[in-house]
């Protein structure tokens, strides 16, 4: 293993791929490198912990960059309205409160996407860019409240999850009566 991690630490030197200061995720977290060394990366998660990544995981895992190439982040929030709702003015509402955030990337316009029908809403992806990769999830949060408040002036409700219970009332009756 420190062969491999070894070759594998020259091999992202060499490639380039990687460098210190970038922002990469790997196995479901993001963090930002602080320092390569020849058999381990240390990183920096979003939860200011610090984490040594062999460099095996990173030459032979999948590993996105978030900013090799391009700084800009796609910043991606999902919000469900009410059935009742008609979809194109909830597109229309959510498209401009995305557009009202000041942090946002203002050469990227907003996109607002109708993901799926669910069990209890009509479900949408709203995505935003920014440059802030490290301040993603302050612009989750900072971008929920503005679509909440958006849909809540626009009068569209926001359901929670709902389950309705249908009972067989033939079946109900046969079962008090057993017990009786």
């Amino acid at each position: 293993k420190v062969a491999e991690n070894f070759v594998s630490g020259i091999i992202l030197f060499a490639e380039r791929s990687i460098r210190e200061g970038d922002v990469i995720e790997f196995d479901g977290r993001i963090a930002k490198v602080r320092h390569m060394g020849v058999r381990a990366t240390i990183a920096l998660t979003l939860d200011d912990e610090e984490i040594i990544v062999p460099n095996s995981i990173l030459a032979q895992s999948a590993v996105k960059n978030l900013t090799l190439t391009e700084p800009l982040y796609r910043l991606r929030v999902r919000v469900g309205v009410a059935y009742a709702t008609d979809v194109d003015r909830a597109t229309e509402v959510l498209q401009q409160a995305a557009e009202a955030v000041a942090w946002r990337e203002a050469d990227r316009a907003p996109v607002v996407l109708l993901l799926e029908f669910g069990s209890s809403s009509i479900d949408f992806e709203v995505s935003v860019w920014t440059r802030d990769v490290w301040g993603v999830r302050g612009g989750q949060s900072d971008l929920r409240k503005r679509l909440w408040r958006a849909l809540r002036d626009a009068a569209i409700a926001i359901p929670f999850p709902q389950l309705d219970v249908h009972l067989d009332t033939a079946a109900t009756l046969k079962i008090g009566r057993a017990h009786v």
